[in-house]
């Protein structure tokens, strides 16, 4: 068994899921409605449709998130997004206005019932116990300091030692940037290091082709991708489970 000393993680379906999120109507009225509380306060709310607005924010991240993953990994920057849609609607923003607005638009994980696996957080706690390293490498589209606040919501801020998170760090899964910053930010080499999520492509190809240990942690409706290393083989993890707290049984973990 390699000589691990870091354990990198996914979120989205690996640590935390959304079993019951809200409609596409309500996240919509809800970022509208965060719109408009913020153009009031900077009393420029008059002849602004903020529901459009939120929806052409909502769509537009999809879109270019979408041909961003598929194609250059390098991860849009949604504050400058947002100054040009908000242009197109005789809304003129500066950069700081801009990411307030963003931040607006995106009512955070909270709203969107995120829940955290039952046994997610003993796990990251057992393994911290044992000296392993802790990083988060995840792809998403609002990072920095509501990030950061909705982890210690969560009792989870505390467990992480280092952060990789696309839309902070310009790059996406499995581009070998991001996982790269977390493990300087650990002091590790790949090969040290074990990756944690619940996607071929993003997690288990982009952890592969940097020489690190790569566990699927198996969605319930696992979706098909085109998960293949860089010389065309496919991606096949070292280990699969299905829960977090099924990494307490690795050998890669128990022999420490």
């Amino acid at each position: 068994m390699p000589d691990v000393r870091a354990v990198l993680f996914d979120l989205g379906d690996t640590l935390w899921h959304f079993p019951n999120p809200p409609s596409r109507e309500e996240r919509l009225a809800c970022a509208a409605d965060r719109i408009a509380s913020t153009l009031r306060a900077w009393g420029r709310c008059d002849g602004i449709d903020c529901l459009a607005l939120a929806r052409d924010i909502q769509e537009e991240d999809w879109r270019r998130t979408r041909d961003a993953y598929f194609s250059h990994l390098r991860s849009p920057h949604f504050p400058s997004m947002v100054r040009e849609l908000a242009a197109t609607r005789g809304l003129v923003l500066d950069d700081r206005q801009a990411e307030a607005l963003w931040y607006a638009a995106n009512p955070g994980g909270i709203f969107l019932r995120r829940e955290i696996f039952p046994d997610s957080i003993p796990t990251l706690r057992w393994l911290k116990a044992r000296g392993y390293r802790l990083a988060t490498v995840t792809n998403r589209s609002l990072g920095g300091s509501p990030f950061r606040e909705e982890l210690r919501q969560h009792g989870m801020l505390e467990l992480f030692d280092a952060f990789a998170i696309s839309c902070d760090d310009g790059w996406l899964k499995p581009a070998p940037q991001l996982f790269l910053k977390a493990l300087d930010a650990l002091g590790v080499r790949p090969e040290e290091a074990v990756m944690v999520g619940d996607s071929l492509r993003a997690d288990v190809a982009g952890a592969k082709a940097l020489g690190m240990v790569a566990v699927w942690k198996r969605p319930p409706e696992p979706v098909e991708e085109d998960a293949r290393l860089p010389d065309g083989r496919p991606a096949v993890p070292d280990f699969v489970v299905d829960h977090p707290g099924e990494l307490q049984r690795l050998p890669l973990f128990i022999e420490r």
